[in-house]
């Protein structure tokens, strides 16, 4: 495992160290998991563990393979300062062939070759003096040099394993002890595990209001499980400075939780924090979901059809701009049925077909965290009956100003009737003002005018301008 950069060990002493702070309710052996949005957590697991006076060899097991070693932290909890770590090993070279084989080198081992037909094979016995891609090479009893195919072999024995192989991934340390017994003892440390949230939005009938809630959803690659946890989650743009893991493939295991929500959230310094009102068991390779947010019915919608233009925009959007955008905005407060802090996640919205009360995907965004009292806006998708035709109709042009006029037909083959927001870009650094629009305009910033287009059921509405940049 790759070292992180001692800055993290820093900031996760801190963070475990507050873990420890205050004082105990009731000291018994436990799991306890704070999980941050960024492929992050805290492991604070409480154990039973026998002490010698004096030096002890200790061995921790059951530790996350994706563990970091430098963020380590020990605490005696049942008589504080009466166990000190002197020196921590982290063993994760597990017990496989290939381990085994190579701590074997000058040693005997005991090898059955395969028959072949009427050959019922044989077990021959010697020094193992290499084991190099599929061949074993040993010196036999006889002083004879055996050279077998990996494939041929049927069976290897060998008399005890080595004491530097382990099962699991293992922290052993060299403790000293003031005193023999049993001591309740803290190991905190951090490893990878992330979570994120994600929202469902449905959609009323009229467009006008959808029933909004959220799920918690923790992704386990740890390389360990967390039986029974009290699992806490914090959302917001903690500082890290890491390095960016290796890419591993693996299996995973979905879970919905269908219980009741149950997570209480709270300021926490900079942050907010979630606590799971219950405890939970999260397994490694383990996608578990859990309902952190109660339906909030009935909140005000407005859909927004906006179609945005400009030298800058088309060059962001690689000419996206020929589309009529759909967006839904609706405000996080408590007169609007919300109110709470929102954690970064994406948000997918859905619609009911009344044909068959069957609910029907029609668009995803993604949110930033959002603290409560904000505007929420989702950009979920481009509108299909309604055509945006731009024409540049003259442009003058001189060394520091620019006079160009644009001519936009909307054609609305709905059968309704719509408003549609033109949204003319300029670029940050120009002086720019309008002249002879046929439509009514709102500054909205430095960048930004915004036409105002109401276009009849079936029908053609064109919006012209003359629009000076100069700098």
């Amino acid at each position: 495992m790759k070292r992180q950069m001692i800055f993290l060990a820093i900031i996760c002493v801190v963070v475990c160290s507050a873990g420890f702070a205050g004082p105990e309710k009731k000291l018994e052996p436990g799991v306890a998991l704070t999980v941050y949005n960024d492929n992050f957590g805290v492991v604070r697991e409480s154990r039973q563990m026998l002490f010698e006076k004096g030096l002890n060899t200790v061995k921790f097991t059951d530790v996350a393979s994706a563990i970091d070693p430098t963020t380590v932290n020990f605490r005696c909890l049942s008589s504080p300062g009466a166990v000190s770590i002197l020196e921590q090993n982290y063993e994760y070279d597990l017990v496989n062939t290939n381990s085994l084989l190579k701590r074997y080198i000058d040693k005997s081992v005991t090898v059955v070759v395969k028959g072949s037909g009427a050959d019922v094979g044989r077990e021959l016995t010697g020094v193992l003096l290499a084991a190099i891609g599929g061949d074993l090479i040993l010196k036999s009893e006889t002083e004879d040099i055996e050279i077998i195919g990996r494939a041929g072999v049927e069976e290897i024995t060998l008399k005890e394993l080595p004491e530097d192989l382990v099962t699991k991934p293992t922290l052993v340390w060299l403790a000293d002890a003031t005193e023999k017994g049993e001591q309740l003892c803290q190991v905190a440390y951090t490893e990878q595990i992330n979570w994120n949230a994600d929202y469902s939005a449905l959609l009323s009938a009229d467009e006008r209001k959808i029933d909004f809630t959220g799920w918690v959803t923790i992704d386990n690659k740890s390389g360990a499980s967390y039986k029974d946890a009290t699992v806490k989650l914090i959302a917001g743009d903690v500082r890290r400075i890491t390095k960016p893991p290796p890419a591993r493939a693996r299996m995973y295991l979905a879970e919905q939780a269908v219980d009741k929500v149950a997570f209480e959230e709270k300021p926490f310094m900079e942050y907010h924090l979630y606590t799971l009102g219950r405890k939970s068991t999260i397994n490694n390779n383990q996608v578990k979901q859990i309902e952190f947010i109660s339906p909030a019915l009935g909140v005000p919608v407005k859909k927004l059809y906006i179609y945005e233009r400009g030298r800058q925009h088309i060059y962001s959007r690689g000419g996206q701009s020929e589309k009529v955008q759909i967006k839904l905005e609706f405000e996080n407060t408590k007169q609007s049925k919300l109110g709470i802090a929102l954690p970064k996640g994406k948000v997918r919205v859905f619609k009911k077909d009344p044909a068959d009360d069957s609910l029907e995907f029609v668009g995803e965004d993604q949110i930033d965290h959002t603290p409560r009292k904000e505007k929420l806006s989702l950009y979920i998708g481009n509108a299909f009956d309604i055509v945006p035709e731009h024409t540049l109709v003259d442009s003058k042009r001189s060394r520091r100003r620019v006079v160009e006029t644009h001519k936009i037909e909307l054609r609305n083959r709905k059968e309704e009737a719509i408003t549609v927001f033109v949204d003319e870009k300029f670029p940050a650094w120009v002086n720019w003002w309008i002249e002879g629009e046929t439509h009514k305009y709102l500054k909205r910033d430095a960048r930004t005018a915004r036409f105002e287009v109401k276009i009849a059921a079936d029908s053609t509405e064109t919006l012209q301008y003359t629009a000076t940049q100069t700098w």
